[in-house]
């Protein structure tokens, strides 16, 4: 093969399987006879070590409950490169799994007679809109639960590398809104965003009279025993945070990220494993906790049911992702920041509920995170372990990705020996369609991975560049070495091409000093 078609295949592989973050839960068919009786703990252990060593996971816990008792709750793995050990009251970042809890706080809002689901979101917060403000004010509070406002989703990834820490962080997050086109129009079909739910933190904020992070600890955490769980990294309960960790190629590398405060709402919850399971009890029994109820069931079943249609088997409802039929309903969400992941799922029918934490995130290894709640719930069930719950270890992505270094330097080298070869033939300058074929398509050749990278990734994957190099440093190095290449050669290329003369002169000069010190020898 060509090194021109080496090079398109290669960089077409990397853009469709090495970049691509899939971040949807593999699957498995409902099973409405759960064998639930007694839980195989060395089984489960076993395949969570497993799962660690091939995702290369630092630190993990995770916790199980049926009805209402936690039945199963461990940490595995270190919390941070001091080598302390993950255990159930470790807090973690929770990602997007803290849109469940910006739910659960609108509807005790909803209840409490503050907030109305189907009023424009312009009740709560007058000033609110985006570039078209008529288009906008027609988007409720429930669309935003629904993720069908039709706010885009890239719209939703711009505060990521906010560290605006003032009380005033969110609602200078919204304003920005300001400047943003609605993809479509409100309650049409679902686009997941995060700035819906930073909304929805900020009214929650606005209805309630308090700030959202007090909000969260005063009326979900506190009643539901959440002790160490907070809303803002300065909280006491949550001073023994895990270490974050974000992949670089093959390895996990500690990671101090920022901590946007402006999406708090939508994913910069902290909690541990043990409180999740307390919050895991409440969603699966009407509201209730131990002796606290902090949602009716009536509510709960809301926040439960399909909202706006995902794909033919699933919807989003308010926080959740809601799959299946009656009888065999799955209701989860993932989560994830640039240094942390976590899972949630409900089995109703079953009366189960697990969560796993992680304390490692990327885009190349969203998927691969997503895998051990699948293969917990099916050892819950009693079934084996399949290729899918438990596949073996996977490189080929970051392989891809250091071979990508290599692709441009082959290009250039063939390049520029095909420029040589002209210029020796006397072929250069270039003219009539020659020029087109030995200049211009090149050309086009040589930028074409700085368009793929600055333009038709970030559209893609609805980030920014900023957003994929805070999430994948080692794709974004990739990304950054091409493009220096490409841009470099393409100047080389325009130089060497249209000015041969130096080439020519550099090489008459060689030939004469070559003959006078022969000249000289002779003598």
């Amino acid at each position: 093969m060509s090194p021109l078609k080496s090079f398109c295949a290669l960089l077409t592989v990397l853009i469709f399987i090495g970049l691509v973050p899939m971040s949807s839960p593999v699957y498995a068919a409902p099973n409405q006879d759960f064998p639930f009786q007694q839980i195989d703990k060395d089984k489960i252990d076993t395949y969570i070590q497993s799962r660690m060593q091939a995702a290369s996971i630092p630190g993990l816990a995770l916790g199980i409950v049926r009805d209402d008792q936690i039945v199963y709750l461990k940490g595995y793995g270190i919390a941070g490169p001091d080598g302390r050990a993950v255990t159930p009251q470790t807090p973690f970042i929770l990602g997007s799994t803290s849109k469940s809890f910006t739910a659960l706080a609108i509807m005790q809002l909803v209840e409490a007679g503050k907030i109305d689901l189907d009023a424009p979101v312009t009740q709560y917060l007058s000033w609110f809109r985006t570039s078209d403000p008529t288009a906008s004010a027609q988007i409720t509070v429930r669309n935003l639960l629904n993720q069908n406002s039709g706010l885009p989703t890239d719209a939703g990834r711009q505060g990521m590398a906010d560290n605006d820490q003032s009380d005033r962080a969110l609602e200078n997050g919204i304003r920005e809104l300001a400047g943003v086109e609605l993809s479509q129009p409100a309650g049409q079909s679902y686009e997941y965003a995060n700035e819906n739910y930073d909304t929805l933190g900020l009214i929650v904020q606005t209805a309630s009279g308090i700030s959202y992070e007090e909000y969260i600890r005063s009326a979900i955490f506190n009643p539901l025993q959440m002790n160490h769980s907070g809303a803002e990294l300065s909280d006491p309960a949550v001073k023994d945070i895990a270490t974050g960790y974000r992949y670089w190629f093959f390895w996990p590398v500690a990671f101090d990220a920022s901590y946007p405060r402006r999406m708090t709402p939508s994913g910069f919850l902290i909690s541990s494993v043990e409180d999740m399971t307390h919050y895991l009890i409440a969603q699966l029994n009407s509201g209730t906790y131990g002796n606290n109820q902090v949602l009716s069931s009536q509510g709960i079943n809301t926040l439960h049911a399909p909202g706006a249609k995902i794909s033919p088997l699933s919807s989003y409802g308010m926080g959740w992702v809601i799959e299946g039929q009656p009888g065999s309903t799955r209701i989860w969400h993932n989560g994830d920041v640039r240094n942390f992941h976590s899972n949630l799922l409900l089995l109703p029918d079953q009366h189960i509920g697990i969560v796993v934490l992680v304390n490692v995130g990327g885009f190349l290894k969203s998927a691969v995170n997503d895998i051990p709640i699948e293969g917990v719930a099916e050892i819950l069930r009693g079934n084996g372990l399949t290729a899918s719950t438990n596949p073996p270890l996977n490189i080929i992505p970051q392989v891809i990705m250091l071979v990508m270094f290599f692709i441009p330097i082959l290009w250039i080298a063939w390049s520029y020996h095909s420029i040589k070869r002209w210029q020796n033939r006397g072929e250069l300058p270039l003219y009539g369609i020659s020029r087109l074929w030995r200049f211009y398509l090149p050309l086009v050749i040589d930028l074409l991975p700085v368009d793929i990278a600055w333009v038709i990734l970030p559209a893609q994957f609805h980030a920014s560049m900023q957003a994929i190099a805070l999430f994948a440093p080692d794709a974004f190095t990739v990304i950054a070495t091409i493009t220096i290449l490409s841009v470099g050669w393409a100047l080389a290329r325009v130089y060497l091409t249209l000015h041969p003369q130096h080439l020519m002169k550099h090489a008459i000069e060689s030939k004469t000093e070559s003959y006078w010190i022969t000249s000289e020898g002779s003598l």
